[in-house]
């Protein structure tokens, strides 16, 4: 009993229809939507089902173990409150839909003190929200201070069930994305642990000091994968970080800026997919460890200036080196990073231009936008 005297409405039972309350429960806790913010989707649900059904409250209700969470309300000015008081905690007790033309009039609820005093609530309506399992979460529902003898019309209890089946799919939506951001930070943590690994394979080969030279550009590589990788992923909060082709450009190059004042990025911007952004990583990476071992980065004076340029299918990053040594020309052997780079470019579907000027080099890297994206 409440304490006005009042029955608790019986949601602790099993159903008629099979489910068990622990299984309820369970299934509410996996949708992580108790205590969440305000939503546009959510809000408008609420917007649209006291407009149809011209009442002046409306809710999305999720029935929890010793309270009911409004996800979205209109009228109320609240976003919660104790399950002894819910009209819903019954609701979700129907099979489909709950109307109560009369509160006061219904022996079901004329003791509630949402009735029987203040707001003296006399008229509701609910559809539930059943997960795919059949499993009664809350409801959408409306509500009047009014008694309402003929309930709802047809089309309006189409309007509120169609609204809750749209809740329903507004929760499976949410609760895919939160598991897909899981699994992604899982493997992200599997990923780094690789790099791990195989950066320290490259650092025991690097005992033979024949390999010292190789092995260190390796681990250089590794690193830049590494970095790459983390700047496209979710940030951790299950928010998709929104990575572009400048932001890939100044976390791989900060690194090689030590005063910050060496190395200048302009120009156009260009949301980057996370396969574009790994290709693109090692591209970078061997034109800024070139520019440290043999060009405008290798002394204490040159800079280098990258500029992108979006055109009207392709994007254009030009890299232009100034204030070091007059570069000697293309290298007269293909070593394995000019390999990698090459097949780099190749699976963008791009193109890389190079002009050995006596001021410094230039390159150019065209790729089609569409590559960029993936």
């Amino acid at each position: 009993m409440t304490a006005d005297g009042a029955t608790p409405p019986p949601v602790a039972s099993p159903a008629a229809d099979g489910w068990s309350e622990a299984d309820r429960l369970a299934a509410l806790l996996r949708y992580g939507v108790l205590d969440t913010p305000p939503e546009p989707e959510f809000d408008n649900i609420t917007r649209v089902a006291a407009l149809v059904c011209k009442a002046p409250m409306a809710v999305v209700n999720l029935i929890a173990d010793t309270r009911q969470f409004f996800k979205s309300e209109i009228g109320l000015g609240v976003r919660e409150m104790p399950l002894d008081v819910s009209l819903c905690a019954r609701a979700i007790l129907e099979p489909d839909m709950l109307v109560v033309p009369d509160l006061a009039a219904d022996g079901r609820f004329d003791c509630n003190p949402l009735v029987s005093g203040t707001p003296h609530l006399r008229f509701y309506a609910g559809a539930r929200l059943d997960t795919p399992e059949g499993l009664p979460l809350g409801t959408v529902c409306v509500l009047d201070y009014h008694p309402r003898p003929g309930g709802l019309s047809t089309e309006q209890q189409e309007v509120l069930r169609a609204l809750a089946r749209q809740t329903m799919a507004h929760l499976e939506l949410k609760r895919t994305i939160q598991t897909r951001d899981l699994l992604a930070r899982e493997l992200s943590h599997r990923i780094k642990n690789v790099f791990s690994v195989v950066g320290g394979l490259a650092s025991a080969s690097a005992r033979d000091s024949q390999a010292h030279g190789f092995a260190a550009a390796f681990r250089g590589r590794i690193g830049a994968l590494a970095r790459a990788h983390d700047y496209v992923l979710p940030d951790g909060t299950g928010t998709e970080r929104d990575s572009t082709v400048r932001g890939l450009l100044t976390v791989l190059l900060t690194p090689y800026d030590e005063d910050g004042q060496r190395i200048r990025i302009t120009g156009d911007d260009l949301p980057l997919g996370r396969t574009a952004a790994t290709t693109l990583a090692l591209i970078l990476h061997e034109q800024a460890t070139n520019a440290i071992k043999y060009g405008a980065l290798s002394g204490d004076r040159g800079s280098v200036h990258v500029d992108c340029r979006r055109h009207a299918d392709r994007f254009e990053i030009a890299w232009e080196e100034c204030g070091g040594p007059p570069p000697a020309g293309p290298p007269a052997a293909t070593g394995f990073g000019a390999t990698m780079v090459a097949g780099g470019i190749d699976s963008l579907g791009g193109a890389l231009t190079a002009e050995w000027a006596p001021q410094g080099l230039r390159v150019t890297l065209s790729v089609p936008l569409r590559a960029l994206a993936g």
